[in-house]
This record gives structure tokens, sequence and C-alpha cells, in this order.
């Protein structure tokens, strides 16, 4: 079991510190997991101009040639990731919106169905907290999340709530690794089924200004290649009949 943690943090403080805690408690839990740290300060990562082209033309038109392939691949051979962020003014810090930014056409083309993704928020208090946890998970688009994490790492704390936020980070990390030391194979929730329709459908009715999306969706059955029930199948056609009338009725 391969455990990626990606850290959107500038020190290696609080936050790796929360990983580190749970890493200790998965390896007293099973042997059978490894950890790698990946810090978005460490590595060559450049700011998204917004061009757009990743979404509209597709991700290798990005005009930056930087270290987001790398980035991309520790993903894909990772079994789990942990996206780890501070809440800075009640929200994602900037490197970790950086990186929702530079893979925001993960949210047109979605890819990490099959990965499982734990989102952990460290605060100096609870203010912004949850909205900042609402911005991180965007970024697995697709992806499995098995758990969420908001800690309160303010060094003013008593010791009885800094004992009651261990106890939490053992409670949530004991229901983390029982559901990520099990295998996992993605099944179509319904709510995928809108999903894929809508982007389907936008794809042939705006081909010319999207063609990635419509390049991907055309031969698709859904996200990615898996078994679909009759009863789901059908539920795909009608919505991406019912998108692509609403579409062409100027409705959406």
């Amino acid at each position: 079991m391969k455990i990626l943690a990606i850290i959107g943090s500038l020190r290696k403080k609080n936050t790796y510190n929360v990983i580190k805690k749970i890493e200790e408690y998965h390896k007293a839990y099973t042997k059978e997991c490894e950890y790698e740290y990946l810090f978005l300060k460490d590595m060559d990562f450049q700011h998204c101009k917004g061009c757009f082209l990743c979404i509209s033309k597709g991700e290798c038109f990005c005009p930056l040639n930087d270290n987001r392939d790398i980035i991309i691949q520790k993903i894909e051979s990772a079994d789990c990731i942990i996206l780890a962020s501070p809440n800075y003014s009640m929200n994602v810090n900037w490197l970790t919106k950086n990186m929702i930014d530079r893979f925001a056409y993960n949210l047109h083309r979605p890819m990490y169905f099959n990965k499982r993704f734990f989102l952990l928020i460290t605060t100096g208090n609870f203010m912004g907290a949850k909205q900042a946890m609402k911005a991180l998970s965007v970024l697995p688009s697709g992806g499995k999340i098995v758990g969420k994490l908001i800690i309160d790492t303010a060094p003013e704390m008593s010791i009885k709530k800094r004992q009651k936020q261990e106890k939490k980070i053992i409670n949530k990390s004991k229901q983390f690794f029982k559901i990520v030391d099990k295998n996992y194979s993605h099944s179509p929730p319904f709510g995928n089924l809108f999903w894929f329709a809508a982007f389907k459908a936008t794809g042939e009715a705006f081909k010319e200004t999207l063609p990635a999306d419509y390049e991907y969706y055309k031969n698709k059955d859904y996200f990615i290649d898996v078994k679909l029930t009759i009863i789901k199948k059908v539920l795909i056609k009608s919505f991406t009949k019912i998108y692509k009338f609403m579409i062409n009725k100027g409705i959406i």
C-alpha cells in the first residue's frame, strides 16, 4: 500500500507533523504501507496563467514547462493520496490553490476514479476551515474521498483541547486505515451518470471550442471502462439526449 502525501504548506511544521502522526499510527496498524512526501514548495510548479488551454485543447497544451507531469506520475503510482493544506484566510493556501488551478482540466475530463483520497486541513482556528476543506475537495475530481480531517494546531491551545485534537487524529486515522487497506474498484454512483451525460453533451455541442472534451467523450459510455448495468446505460443515454435538447434550446 503506497500512500502519497501532497503538502501545500510552506513550512515543514504543523501540517507535516499531523501526517507523520497518521503514518505512525498506520504503521502500528499494519506494516504493509509506504509513505512518500511531496512538498509543493520544493517543486518547480509555476503559477497557472489562466489561459484555459488545458481545458479547451488538452492538458498537453499547457504553456508551462515544469514538474506538473512528475506530480501526475506520483499520483498515478500511489494507491491513496493525502491532500493537505493549512487554512489561510478562509481558504487553502496559495500553493494548494495553484495546484487546483493547474489541474482544472480534471474537472472536465476526470481520470482518478480508481484512486482514493484523504483530505487534511490544519488551522489556527476553525474560522474558514470548512471553506478551505470545500476548496480542497475539488482537487480529487472523480476520485473517492475516504476521509476528511480538520485539525486545530494553534500553539495557545489548552492541554485538554490538545488531547482532544490528538484523539481526533487517532479516530480519523483508524477509519482511514480500515478503508484504504481494502481493495477498491470504482462503481459508478447515480450522480456520476448526470455528470458524464452533461459533459458528453457539452463536448458534442461545443466541439469547436472544447475539442479536448469532444475527443475525450465521443467514444465513451462512461468516464472509465467499467461494467454498467442496463439501467445505467439507458439513464446515461437519456440524460445525454435531455442535455443536448436543453443546450440546443438555449436553456443551459
